[in-house]
């Protein structure tokens, strides 16, 4: 085991590596400073190059992007107050009126501050942790893999926007769609029509970049481009920088945010967004002077900001450990891992130990190169916001198609990509969430193949959910994680009817 880890620690020491880690970083970070781009969309279109490289190559690029694109949404929020991502919201609360009191920079270096110490903290915990916890998982079997699945499925609920039905639609057609082509178990042919292309499947590749980066380019293309008036930058002196003195003054902060961003990161379906309100949440109210948050105050900055990079990294412990993908982005991360031929689960740390504890030291270098490339950067990421969106779409756009018809070589999956990117802007026009439609396209294909096995253990026979106590357990906790979710919405539908009443 230890001379795995080394060699893990080694493998991802190379020049190689390393570059791809930086190439991640830096268009993770050009990708979070547009508006309107996100982390998925960049993770989308480099997912194709991961089928030509090493799993230690590919597999830290994209984590590279994860990480970086957290970070990268603040600079548009501090500078612009416009998030370039969901958690973001929170950073611009104080760092836009700290950009409007001419403290750009100290904001900008409070915002990276907070998530390479978030990011190093949940890193840290996802190794403490995953191993250990894979031990417990490795005692499952087909039943309890397929009781598993389902409580992972429950994360739908969590992810489906205002309606817990749309994300159920959308989670049953995914299902469906990835019941197209040869069956995995009994080589049935089904739903091909005919077609000679589709007796393979649908492919990943253009149902996810249909999906996730066509519906937001059609929805940029038809929308008019805002102009935004531009503050000059300060990036040095006092008002540009965060001395050492405070972030020791703001460490018990750091700590308390990074800690509620691990804890809510871990849990399936939760996300960045409420972890960085929870600990924007939870800073004002330990705060010696409460009143100073929402008019540019540091503290309102590393807060949520070491809260949302927390959740990247234990975000990974339900996907390595029980092969859970806890929100849309683990998810694609989950098809890369599958594209690479590994199967995030407990037998990933026992059948590729030396590629696991490989991306685990990734995640450190990862972290470092973030603080690197941002620091010397910000006047790149400054100029990046500020490019026109008609180039920077048209780009991607580029981007997307080259991608998709670099993995076959195939014009169908240019089709499907066509098809989906239709599909795609239909269900964002109805909110329609793409996330549960993905999900279930992935965990789909696995939750036959453990619900065959397990039917033929029993020779037919449900009984045999409630014969096992590990399964029983599971689906106690798949009806408490149901119960739990529609609690919450009816409490946040009776919170807006208050609202609008008042």
């Amino acid at each position: 085991m230890i001379g795995d880890i080394f060699q893990g620690i080694i493998g991802i020491m190379t020049p190689l590596s390393i570059g791809a880690m930086a190439l991640g970083v830096f268009t993770g970070l050009m990708f979070g400073a547009i508006p309107g781009i996100s982390g998925i969309m960049a993770i989308s279109i480099l997912l194709p190059l991961t089928f030509y490289v090493d799993p230690l190559v590919g597999i830290p690029m994209l984590l590279g992007i994860y990480k970086a694109s957290m970070y990268g949404g603040s600079i548009t929020a501090i500078l612009l107050n416009t998030p370039g991502a969901p958690p973001a919201v929170c950073t611009a609360m104080d760092g836009f009126p700290m950009h409007q009191q001419g403290k750009s920079g100290k904001a900008l270096n409070a915002a990276l501050t907070g998530s390479v110490f978030g990011d190093m903290f949940s890193n840290i915990l996802l190794i403490c942790v995953a191993a250990p916890l894979s031990y417990l998982t490795l005692k499952v079997g087909p039943t309890e893999q397929c009781c598993l699945i389902l409580l992972a499925l429950t994360v739908v609920g969590s992810i489906s926007g205002t309606s817990i039905i749309k994300g159920i639609i959308c989670c049953g057609v995914g299902i469906l769609l990835a019941c197209v082509g040869v069956s995995g178990t009994s080589g049935a042919m089904r739903m091909t029509f005919g077609s000679e292309q589709l007796i393979s499947g649908i492919a990943l590749i253009p149902m996810v970049i249909g999906l996730l980066c066509l519906p937001e380019i059609i929805h940029q293309a038809s929308s008019r481009i805002t102009h935004v008036i531009k503050q000059k930058c300060d990036l040095t002196g006092e008002n540009g920088t965060l001395s050492l003195a405070e972030v020791k003054q703001h460490l018990p902060l750091l700590l308390r945010s990074s800690i509620i961003g691990s804890i809510i990161g871990a849990m399936p379906g939760l996300g960045a967004s409420p972890a960085a309100f929870m600990a924007y949440s939870e800073a004002q109210r330990t705060s010696k002077h409460p009143e100073r948050f929402g008019k540019g105050t540091v503290e309102g900055v590393l807060a949520p900001e070491a809260a949302n990079n927390a959740v990247t990294g234990s975000a990974m412990i339900p996907l390595l450990t029980l092969g859970i993908p806890g929100d849309d982005v683990t998810a694609v991360l989950m098809g890369a891992f599958l594209i690479q031929g590994l199967t995030p689960g407990p037998n990933i740390f026992f059948e590729n130990t030396v590629t696991v504890y490989g991306i685990f030291a990734s995640l450190f270098i990862c972290d470092i190169l973030l603080y690197i490339i941002a620091k010397f950067g910000f006047r790149i990421w400054i100029r990046i916001g500020e490019l026109p969106k008609h180039l920077v779409f048209s780009v991607v756009t580029i981007f997307a198609f080259l991608g998709t018809y670099s993995i076959n070589q195939s014009l169908f999956d240019i089709l499907c990509l066509i098809l989906f990117g239709i599909l795609g802007y239909a269900m964002r026009r109805f909110q329609f969430p793409a996330g549960p439609m993905i999900i279930g396209f992935i965990l789909g294909p696995l939750l036959e193949a453990s619900f065959d096995q397990t039917m033929t253990l029993s020779d037919g026979s449900f009984m045999i959910f409630l014969q096992r106590p590990v399964a029983v357990a599971l689906l106690l906790l798949t009806v408490a994680a149901v119960a739990s979710i529609i609690r919450a919405r009816l409490r946040r539908s009776k919170i807006a009817e208050l609202a609008q009443e008042g």
